[in-house]
């Protein structure tokens, strides 16, 4: 391998792909953009979700239920302590839920009077379509406000008998969170940057990997590329250095337009949990061994890619086998999303993906073991020299360099 010659073909491919103003645009322009778009519209979608499902819950009474007298102890007993429940006239209340007009619906049981009279439990139905979020959203505040009810009836009739109400509460309940506010933020950027960065990872490369082999084949320049005087080894390593850096610089731009986002609106950010984010921040050792750690996820990312494009007879087969290894990758990403860091057993950290996964998870989640973060890092260095030697081989025997 000659480092000139390396040097030469790595200059050749970055200036064709630069002269591309499709990959300048969807590797740069369009994640700066895109995400932070997406953060605020999906980030505000669901704050206005949960302002709808807490703030303007609608019930209504069922026909056998709509009289005067259930519809003062509804809107005098069951919701009045709840302002955000209004109780609405509706001539037809299984359609009124379909048509989103109204949340639920109460069904009370027909001797319900002689019941509440005589002390004993009576059942109120409550209607709802499990298909729509916001009905099925506001249930629970029904559920709560029936609760309270009972809860007001129990005292009344203790009162009557001279029973204090304390007596149906023998412990009473205090939270109190132990986790700051980093590590409250850290929970959220555990569950989501880990799948995002191997995402991008795994997927950023694609179009220049596909393109610098398999398109090459297409248009008929890679067989007189190696007639040239670089070595294969040379042009393998300078296409290598190309996919490698534009992984990077789409990973980056798209870090960038997700700090964008951040920047316009930081409560989107928190999907709606209503978690502060500000107070996150990374130990600079654990920082620079998170990056270290996704450099060499770049790296295998982009010698397999090199490696499905060199073996792949077309364009079209080259993008095929890619979006399969998107799919491997996906697979563990969702599958170890909602994984809490300090659950996390030490295998993890040596198996390919899961190591990358686990040790972003720990570092976000302020679960760091610089132990494990080390394991990460030399199975990773392992897996960057399998894939390179595996590219490799594959790119200097015509066998698999020209499938027929």
């Amino acid at each position: 391998m000659n480092l000139k010659h390396v040097w030469i073909v790595f200059k050749k491919e970055v200036k064709d792909i630069i002269r591309d103003r499709r990959t300048i645009i969807t590797s740069i322009l369009v994640p700066m953009i895109l995400i932070p778009l997406l953060n605020i519209l999906v980030g505000g979608n669901v704050e206005k979700l949960n302002r709808d499902i807490t703030e303007n819950i609608t019930v209504a009474l069922s026909e056998s239920s709509n009289t005067e007298e259930i519809r003062n102890l509804v809107k005098n007993e069951v919701i009045k302590d709840y302002p955000n429940i209004s109780l609405i006239e509706v001539d037809d209340p299984i359609e009124a839920i379909k048509e989103s007009k109204v949340r639920v619906v109460l069904d009370f049981e027909e001797d319900y009077l002689t019941k509440l009279n005589e002390g004993k439990p009576f059942v109120i139905k409550l209607l709802y379509d499990k298909s729509q979020t916001k009905s099925e959203g506001s249930l629970g505040f029904i559920w709560d406000a029936i609760d309270n009810f009972n809860r007001k009836i129990v005292e009344r009739r203790l009162d009557t008998y001279g029973i204090s109400k304390d007596i149906l509460t023998p412990a009473v309940i205090e939270e109190s969170n132990i986790a700051d506010e980093k590590e409250s933020a850290g929970s959220i950027l555990a569950m989501i940057f880990p799948i995002l960065i191997v995402i991008l990872m795994s997927s950023a490369g694609i179009a220049p990997a596909t393109d610098l082999v398999a398109g090459e084949k297409e248009r008929n320049t890679f067989e007189p590329l190696l007639t040239t005087k670089p070595s294969r080894l040379s042009l393998l390593v300078g296409k290598y250095l190309t996919v490698t850096l534009f992984s990077f610089i789409t990973v980056i731009a798209t870090m960038v337009g997700v700090i964008i986002g951040y920047v316009i609106n930081p409560s989107s950010f928190s999907m709606g949990s209503g978690t502060n984010i500000t107070g996150f921040s990374i130990p600079p050792v654990a920082l620079l061994l998170v990056i270290i750690i996704s450099i060499t996820l770049g790296m295998t990312f982009s010698a397999l890619q090199i490696a499905f494009s060199t073996y792949a007879k077309s364009f079209k087969e080259a993008q095929t086998y890619l979006s399969f290894l998107m799919i491997a990758v996906m697979i563990p990403g969702y599958a170890t999303m909602f994984m809490q860091p300090k659950e996390i057993p030490v295998y993890m950290f040596f198996v390919p993906v899961l190591n990358a996964l686990s040790a972003f998870k720990t570092v976000f989640g302020y679960s760091i073991d610089y132990t494990y973060l080390f394991y990460t890092l030399g199975s990773s260095v392992v897996y960057v020299i399998i894939s390179l030697w595996l590219t490799a081989s594959l790119f200097t025997k015509e066998k698999f360099l020209f499938r027929s």
